[in-house]
């Protein structure tokens, strides 16, 4: 990085309740090849068995509705003369700056969001087990697929984290110049993009509806690090949604 003028302040941590309206399935890959067994599985942690949102689907998702929002995609035509699409990788907009870009960007600047991977609520997995049965998590969704010309109907099923499941979100932005914090304002603007779309996969057919809930915002300065201080909670009142503080961004950062 050819600029020096980056100092580390500190950190805001979003944390939040990611409550699934609708199935939502984030594949994974099969672990056998079962006579009847589930050709799309949802991912799952090895360990416990427990579905989960890998931090890649969701800050993916975010930024690619942000890109749309902001017409940073663009389409061209290659040497053959076919359309090709072109997303923003230049280094120095909002939406590169907090979400990173590739390597290959000769504008580098340091990738202000970090999202981990979410898993389940304590209450969410009592929920699938008291109402799917011990140590079962995820629903079966079967659908037909109907060819338009012939109207034969081809059943296809697929694995979902039932509707109601609630995943704990936790978000990191990082803080290097001083207007970092109205770029914080672009994960809220993600946040409500994908609120009125979807996550995961077959969004265009129910699935992946999602909500962000209780919301809470700290920010931990170096001082936290360095000499032990406490971290600040930022004052929301009663702006708990994302719109909500999106809507009071300069109110609650000021």
């Amino acid at each position: 990085m050819s600029n020096n003028n980056y100092k580390f302040s500190g950190k805001y941590i979003i944390n939040a309740d990611l409550r699934c309206i609708t199935g939502l399935h984030i594949g994974g890959t099969d672990e056998g090849f079962e006579i009847g067994g589930m050709d799309n599985p949802v991912i799952k942690d090895p360990i416990t068995g427990y579905p989960y949102i890998p931090g890649s689907s969701l800050k993916g998702k975010m930024r690619s509705f942000l890109e749309w929002a902001d017409a940073k995609v663009k389409f061209e035509t290659d040497k053959k003369g076919n359309p090709t699409g072109k997303l923003c990788d230049c280094g120095s907009c909002d939406i590169c700056i907090v979400f990173g870009c590739s390597a290959a960007t000769s504008a580098k600047e340091p990738t202000r969001l970090t999202v981990r991977d979410s898993f389940p609520k304590e209450s969410s997995v009592k929920n699938w087990e008291a109402n799917l049965g011990e140590k079962i998590y995820t629903e079966v969704k079967t659908e037909n697929a109907i060819d338009r010309l012939t109207s034969e109907a081809n059943p296809r099923s697929m694995e979902r984290v039932p509707a109601d499941s609630v995943f704990e979100i936790e978000m990191l932005f990082d803080l290097y110049k001083n207007d970092d914090v109205q770029k914080l304002k672009k994960i809220f603007e993600g946040m409500m993009l994908l609120e009125d779309s979807s996550l995961g996969g077959s969004g265009s057919r129910g699935s992946g509806k999602v909500v962000f809930e209780s919301i809470r915002i700290s920010k931990r300065g170096v001082d936290y690090y360095t000499e032990d201080k406490d971290a600040t909670t930022i004052t929301l009142n009663t702006h708990k949604t994302a719109r909500d503080i999106h809507k009071n961004f300069d109110t609650i950062f000021k």
